[in-house]
């Protein structure tokens, strides 16, 4: 298992089976570190090790690395969202990086990168501190003194640190999740039921359909998504369970039917309310008729809504989000509504649709994933916080990023050539503004008449 020992922890190699028995039991686990994502990082040529840590034989510490170089040179070890470890372990912590160190000095590593997958403090659905619950911030005092240099508290949108994470042990059946939601939330997904939204999982013959949409829905929204081959890359390498490419869909004949048939059974049920109001002045058929006449109204804008959508278009996937089972979370990585097709609830069905499946399948946790906007309503991706909000949960901020110079010079040497091209392509963009400035001002000026 090419083993080498290093005070009284030894360097190993591990199985893909070996490692993932104690991922799986870790309770640290998350995707980033697990087989099927190792497998999948493999297939597209990247450089990715699992490695373990021994004491006195029991496996003690693991986490899957990745080694990156860049085109001029410059390589990177990294453990994203690890390692896996007692990180209150006064002895393994400090053991367990000096592995790291020397596996990233025999990788010509500039640094090593490490982001443990613990709560940096906990905090409520408001994004309020707890510390008196959870606090962890005295770890980026202890891996400051073995050199790490925290990477700062922001959302990292690449190695993603803050999320909106639900519980679903206290719910024991639908009824209960649903009930832990709120009024609004509750009402999106029953209407989307009744309308017929139904739910799919993408394979490869229907990649396209799920990707259209997932594209579309990221042009529309701005957020970022991978190219066609990365999911098509994760169908081939991951089971069906890992990898749950998601489609929301309606089938607009079938749903403008369905409308127009209970516009007619409650506009017949209306005509004859209002003829017993004015026979016999009957206050409860009165409020009756008030809230059929309701009905009527929102079945007639529900037809005017659709009227874009002719029969043609068939069945349309109104909604597209990737989701990933394992462990003990199901997480919600990335995706969005089709903003034409928004009247019909497609992310709420998805939401609500995967939250059942957590709770079928037992999973404990049910992670909206990146999620940033917290701090108030001026903020970018408030709106996404807030729905996120209505299905329940809390805030999650992770501890972070923490990078090690391993070749100090390199490490140093590759700082300053970044804050120099930055320096440089901000001076560039100024340069830009003030010509088109001044282009501006001079096209402003009076023509010189002769």
């Amino acid at each position: 298992m090419n083993a080498q020992p290093t005070t009284d922890l030894e360097f190993a190699l591990l199985s893909d089976a070996e490692f993932e028995a104690f991922a799986l039991a870790h309770p640290q686990n998350s995707f980033l570190q697990s087989v099927d994502f190792a497998r999948f990082q493999r297939a597209r040529g990247q450089q990715v090790e699992l490695f373990g840590a021994r004491r006195n034989g029991e496996l003690v510490a693991a986490g899957k690395l990745n080694t990156t170089t860049t085109r001029l040179g410059y390589t990177v070890l990294e453990c994203a969202k690890g390692p896996l470890l007692d990180y209150t372990d006064p002895d393994l912590l400090p053991a367990v990086v000096g592995l790291l160190r020397q596996r990233a000095t025999e990788r010509k590593a500039a640094e090593l990168r490490i982001s443990p997958n613990l709560k940096y403090v906990a905090r409520d659905e408001d994004g309020a501190e707890h510390p008196e619950v959870l606090d962890n911030r005295p770890l980026l005092a202890r891996l400051g003194r073995l050199g790490f240099a925290h990477q700062g508290l922001e959302m990292n949108f690449v190695n993603v640190n803050w999320m909106f994470v639900k519980d679903l042990t206290a719910a024991a059946d639908a009824e209960e999740l649903i009930m832990g939601t709120s009024y609004r939330t509750r009402k999106a997904i029953r209407k989307a039921e009744k309308n017929g939204v139904f739910l799919e999982q993408a394979t490869l013959e229907t990649l396209d359909d799920f990707y259209g949409a997932l594209s579309t829905a990221g042009d529309g929204k701005g957020f970022v998504y991978r190219e066609r081959a990365y999911y098509e890359n994760l169908l081939r390498t991951t089971n069906p369970e890992f990898t749950k490419l998601m489609m929301a869909k309606i089938d607009i004949p079938a749903y403008r039917k369905s409308i127009t048939e209970r516009l007619a059974a409650e506009s017949a049920t209306a005509d004859g309310l209002r003829r017993e109001v004015e026979e016999t002045g009957s206050k409860k058929k009165a409020n009756r008729l008030k809230v059929v006449q309701d009905l009527v109204d929102s079945y007639e804008r529900s037809l005017k809504d659709i009227e874009r959508f002719p029969d043609s278009v068939g069945v349309a996937t109104v909604a597209a989000i990737h989701f990933i089972c394992y462990a003990d979370e199901v997480v919600c990585v990335i995706g969005g509504t089709v903003q034409d097709y928004i009247y019909f609830n497609g992310a709420t069905s998805l939401y609500w649709g995967m939250m059942l499946h957590a709770l079928e399948k037992g999973y404990p946790r049910y992670n909206f994933y990146g999620t940033f906007g917290i701090s108030g309503e001026d903020q970018e991706g408030h709106g996404g916080y807030e729905f996120k909000k209505g299905f329940g949960g809390e805030v999650v901020q992770l501890v972070g990023d923490f990078v090690l110079p391993v070749r100090p010079a390199v490490f140093h040497a590759n700082r300053l050539a970044r804050q120099a091209a930055t320096t440089g392509r901000t001076a560039a963009a100024a340069a830009r503004k003030a010509a088109a400035t001044a282009r501006t001002l001079v096209a402003r000026l009076p023509l010189r008449r002769s």
